[in-house]
């Protein structure tokens, strides 16, 4: 499989993880797939949330897998658009008329 891999200066790297996950969005925490509603919420026994297990990096590295797989199926489907012919509609009468 290849690999497409881009080089980040050492001193630019923290600035551009900390840009990729303001601009799309990333929490530091996240709701609690255990949290029991029926249950007082307690932050040891029954938190709302938790801590994000996805750290900022993997964020980032799955931001932009998913910024180049969007772009690519936009790209193809709107080659596959200009490709097509201009349909006919079919001929469709009212026969009551």
């Amino acid at each position: 499989m290849a690999q497409f891999s881009v080089e980040i200066q050492d001193e630019d790297v923290n600035r551009v993880i900390t840009a990729v996950c303001a601009n799309y969005g990333y929490n530091s925490t996240v709701e609690n797939p255990d949290f029991n509603p029926e249950n007082d919420p307690d932050p040891a026994t029954n938190p709302e949330t938790i801590a994000n297990p996805e750290t900022q990096f993997q964020f980032a590295n799955r931001m932009v897998r998913t910024f180049l797989m969007e772009h690519t199926i936009a790209y193809e489907t709107k080659l596959a658009q200009q490709q097509l012919t201009n349909p006919v509609p079919p001929g469709i009468n009212d026969p009551a008329v």
